[in-house]
């Protein structure tokens, strides 16, 4: 059996790819790391017998696993998109890392579901958005927080209109890469929120995040961890949204509402690992030592048919 663990050189040197590098090695399974950026996407009529990296002919993976953080751009997700035509077994799927990169995909598509989910209700900005239409739609205080951020970087909490005239003037006036989202703010939750860990789409671990008085959660931002047994109905909603999103191995994340209510704030389908519990160990409850023991199972039975 052979994997690829497909990464962004850019981001090799961060501790959740390092985190799962080392338990690769620890497992002593056969996953070959790979600079997705190095793969040579190809498509030719009939049956293809390799792949390209860097020029050279090798053999095609079994499995892959994506983690090219800051990298999930379209030559990344063509390489999954090629590999998955070549019946190579790539968690997640191109589909999944379509649906969580996109957070306005992301509520669309659960909003399409209608399963019932919660979520902000958010507003892409444009040159023509109002302050008193996101004032009247939304409420004050607002979230403006780019599309495709990560570590809550790019998100600012909007407490006036003027504020929000000013974020909106700058908007106009620049060239941005991105698209800014604005959304609805979950008050209750201030700087805390639930993470479901998923491994084959179904619970693993769960953990709070809170930065007391700060309204972003992330870890990175500064905020403490706690592991917790979560409640049965988060950890059903959290299942259905990864079945209506594809994702395999990943977490949603929960804003807490009022009167036990949670809102989904986002999804992730190459989620850090840093703090995850146990990263390194054999514990049951380890999202990706699960995730890497169950695609090796799934990948030799496509191999056998």
């Amino acid at each position: 059996m052979l994997g690829w663990l497909l990464v962004n050189h850019e981001t090799l040197a961060e501790p959740s790819i390092q985190t799962i590098i080392a338990l690769i090695d620890k497992m002593g399974v056969n996953i070959r790391t790979v600079d997705v950026s190095e793969v040579q996407v190809m498509c030719e009529p009939g049956e293809s017998q390799h792949c390209f990296i860097g020029g050279e002919a090798v053999d095609i993976p079994d499995f892959s696993l994506s983690a090219f953080f800051g990298g999930n751009n379209y030559h990344s997700k063509a390489v999954v998109k090629m590999l998955e035509s070549l019946n190579v077994l790539c968690v997640n799927s191109s589909e999944s890392l379509n649906n969580t990169a996109d957070k306005l995909l992301t509520f669309q598509k659960l909003g399409a579901a209608n399963q019932g989910f919660l979520f902000p209700k958010t507003v892409l900005m444009t040159p023509k958005t109002s302050p008193a239409f996101i004032a009247s739609e939304l409420g004050l205080p607002c979230v403006v927080k780019v599309m495709h951020g990560s570590k809550g970087k790019g998100v600012v909490l909007i407490k006036t209109e003027k504020e929000l005239e000013n974020i909106l003037d700058l908007y106009a006036a620049m060239n941005f890469d991105d698209h800014i989202l604005i959304q609805e703010c979950i008050a209750a939750s201030k700087g805390r929120d639930m993470r479901i860990m998923l491994s084959g789409g179904k619970f693993s671990t769960a953990y709070i995040r809170d930065n007391g008085d700060n309204f972003k959660s992330n870890l990175s931002q500064g905020g403490d961890l706690q592991f917790i047994t979560p409640p049965p109905a988060v950890v059903e909603i959290a299942e259905q949204a990864a079945a209506v999103l594809d994702i395999y191995f990943g977490s949603i994340d929960f804003l807490f509402g009022e009167n036990d209510t949670y809102y989904i704030c986002e999804a992730n389908s190459m989620t850090g690992l840093t703090y995850s519990k146990d990263a390194l160990s054999n514990s049951q409850s380890n999202p990706l030592l699960l995730t890497l023991k169950n695609i090796m199972a799934e990948a030799q039975k496509r191999k056998m048919k």
